[in-house]
């Protein structure tokens, strides 16, 4: 189970660095169910370094997450499309 889940992450992240270039939005202009697996990616992204992502969506040309801080709060944060980089305004 362990060994399947590291390798979704691992195929997640592969496609999350592909596919990011492709994008016209942050989510690209896809139908619904295809910005639905572009968001799964990314929080899929967004865990693996760390961040505990319960959310994400677009905001703009950003991305829009929602996150569990260490003290239980919740706070919103943005990032790069494509590679997931933090944003401050």
């Amino acid at each position: 189970m362990i060994k399947n889940t590291l390798i979704a992450l691992a195929t997640a992240t592969a496609l999350l660095g592909a596919a990011a270039p492709a994008m016209a939005g942050a989510f690209g202009d896809g139908d619904s169910d295809s910005r639905q697996f572009v968001s799964e990616i990314i929080l899929a992204g967004l865990h693996d370094q760390g961040i505990n992502a319960t959310s994400v969506e677009e905001w703009g040309d950003l991305v829009r997450a929602y996150v569990i801080q260490a003290d239980g709060t919740e706070t919103m944060q943005l990032f790069t499309p494509d590679h997931l980089q933090p944003v401050a305004l």
